[in-house]
């Protein structure tokens, strides 16, 4: 029983330290840096969303809603190379929804993405 107890104990924080929370989009204090903090919330999402949950999906869009803002407020500020990074960070993004995520979540995205256009 004493060998068996430690055993279960890494297995166990082993099993925690699969689970990631969704990554949380750090908002840039200077247009500037927009598109590296997009970037940098893209790269982390893609590396931990397999492990997540369909509230850790919301989550997400709730954040990509908020990125998709900051870009919109933004975006004339950015060069146009800054605006094509942006692009391929929104589509990677898209792509690990359809790699990890579902068809919803996908739908809520295209639809919270297209009413940050409209605003503005």
């Amino acid at each position: 029983m004493k060998k068996v107890f430690p055993f279960l104990i890494v297995v166990l924080l082993a099993f925690v330290g699969c689970h990631r929370d969704p990554v949380m989009y750090e908002k840039a204090g200077n247009p500037r840096q927009l598109v590296e903090h997009v970037e940098k919330f893209v790269n982390q999402t893609e590396k931990y969303s397999r492990h997540y949950s369909g509230e850790d999906w919301q989550v997400a869009v709730e954040q990509f809603v908020v990125m998709s803002k900051d870009y919109v407020d933004n975006r004339y500020v950015l060069t146009e190379e800054e605006q094509m990074r942006f692009d391929n960070a929104r589509l990677k993004f898209m792509e690990a929804i359809d790699a990890h995520g579902s068809d919803e979540i996908t739908k809520q995205v295209k639809e919270a993405y297209n009413q940050v256009l409209g605003q503005k």
